[in-house]
């Protein structure tokens, strides 16, 4: 009652995060994410959310030691963040991630997973602000 959903879709490299966007489910949680209404960048997260989300996702793919793509949901209700899922594998929101963030995280992971360079990808990390910085991406259940 009340929380809120919130999606990390990102590419790991040996535990480490190479790609990263945090995005908003616009309904209050417990709509299925594949039929959510989805937001990126964030739009009413507070500084304090992102930075659990931000921290709980880093330590979720060191401790994982993922290379390759991951989903991984998170509840928020006030102070309160928790983890209810992770998904080692391209989630449905990620086309709507690449798109909006304009780059290729398909792309991305599957570099990782060969051990191919992704350094002229221009992947946003975890350390990236509001990107995209100039409109809101929205995904919309069709």
């Amino acid at each position: 009652d009340g929380a809120s959903e919130i999606e990390f879709d990102g590419v790991g490299k040996d535990g480490e995060i190479i790609a990263a966007a945090i995005h908003e489910h616009i309904e209050n949680a417990g709509v299925h994410s594949g039929d959510a209404t989805l937001v990126l960048p964030p739009q009413n997260l507070s500084a304090y959310t992102m930075h659990r989300v931000r921290d709980a996702a880093k330590k979720i793919v060191k401790r994982l030691n993922i290379t390759g793509p991951v989903n991984i949901q998170f509840v928020a209700k006030g102070t309160d963040v928790m983890c209810i899922e992770t998904n080692v594998r391209a989630s449905r929101s990620f086309p709507f991630v690449s798109k909006t963030m304009g780059v290729d995280f398909i792309e991305a992971a599957t570099r990782a997973m060969v051990d191919d360079s992704t350094a002229d990808m221009d992947l946003p990390t975890l350390e990236t602000r509001n990107r995209p910085s100039r409109y809101v991406g929205c995904k919309v259940p069709m």
